[in-house]
């Protein structure tokens, strides 16, 4: 099965710091095949017999083990990564209206977690003041397309502290990563 793992909190500031040649190592040491990185906030393709739940115990394991590094594996099949993508629930012209408001800085991101938010969580997200943002709750991602910077925007920063696992890739990294996933 061709996986692609997307690391929580990696090379992000001082803390989970490995160069992605020694993320590749590690990855093939702990028994995966055919492994690839893409860019350095540690996504990782690789095929893998095992069920998802114990590829990602044996990603954190080896990071733990190899890097001394605690993070989050969010792993997608090739497959579910693909119908992410396809799935869009944008349109081209929300996107770059988005984009258009906010030129300097990403507008579309993925909040990737590692399990569907639950109903409590779901509840609070009614809640928030978007603020012009916007959301789609599709299963274990969130779509979020935001009219200001990640960092400013109220809506990404709620999510981050409702939802502690969750690893946040722009669309552009998405896409990209769907492409290697494929070939």
């Amino acid at each position: 099965m061709r996986y692609i793992a997307m690391l929580r909190g990696i090379n992000v500031g001082k803390n989970g710091r490995i160069r992605m040649d020694a993320l590749k190592q590690l990855m093939e040491q702990a028994g995966f095949s055919h492994v690839e990185t893409y860019i350095q906030s540690g996504n990782v393709l690789f095929d893998s017999d095992l069920s998802e739940t114990n590829a990602k115990e044996t990603i954190e394991r080896a990071l733990q083990d190899g890097a001394n590094i605690s993070s989050t594996a969010v792993l997608r099949t090739a497959d579910e990564l693909h119908a992410l993508i396809s799935d869009c629930p944008f349109s081209k012209e929300q996107i770059d209206e988005a984009q258009a408001v906010h030129p300097e800085s990403e507008s579309f991101y993925v909040c990737l977690l590692p399990h569907a938010p639950d109903l409590q969580i779901l509840e609070k997200l009614k809640k928030l003041d978007p603020n012009g943002d916007l959301y789609v709750v599709s299963g274990r991602n969130i779509y979020l397309l935001l009219r200001q910077g990640i960092r400013e925007s109220k809506m990404a920063i709620q999510l981050q502290r409702m939802l502690p696992f969750m690893t946040v890739r722009n669309w552009n990294t998405m896409t990209k990563l769907d492409e290697l996933s494929r070939n």
